[in-house]
């Protein structure tokens, strides 16, 4: 894992941590239908809802420590805002609207390009890319 750049690191990191969310909300969700259609047909073919919710912490705290060891090996933290404001911006609009995934990537590329300017100006000439 050393040999691979910042920027696939965090990219990476930030995948786990998105699949690690949608994985989890994913069995809770099946776990609900399973709970549903066993209540109205009262034979369900899926899994109950607490084990729906068992399979999804275990699979968010799996994926979720993946993310973490990607996490803790970016050394250049340039990368950071800009892949999360795009993370952001492409999951669903969760709090307010279309404005605040502008504004998070935004705000994300402009911090990583300030981040870069001033590695750059401190006199380390090579980004990792």
């Amino acid at each position: 894992m050393d040999k691979m750049s910042d920027g696939r690191k965090s990219c990476f990191g930030f995948g786990f941590l998105i699949m690690a969310l949608v994985l989890a909300g994913f069995s809770v969700f099946t776990g609900g239908i399973g709970s549903l259609v066993s209540s109205m047909v009262g034979e369900s073919v899926g899994f109950s809802l607490k084990t729906g919710i068992y399979l999804a912490i275990g699979v968010f705290i799996l994926l979720a420590m993946v993310a973490l060891i990607f996490f803790i090996s970016v050394r250049d933290w340039s990368w950071f805002p800009a892949i999360f404001g795009g993370v952001y911006a492409i999951m669903p609009d969760l709090v307010f609207g279309p404005e605040d995934d502008v504004l998070a990537l935004v705000a994300g590329v402009a911090i990583s390009g300030l981040l870069a300017y001033l590695k750059e100006k401190r006199g380390s000439k090579t980004l990792d890319v």
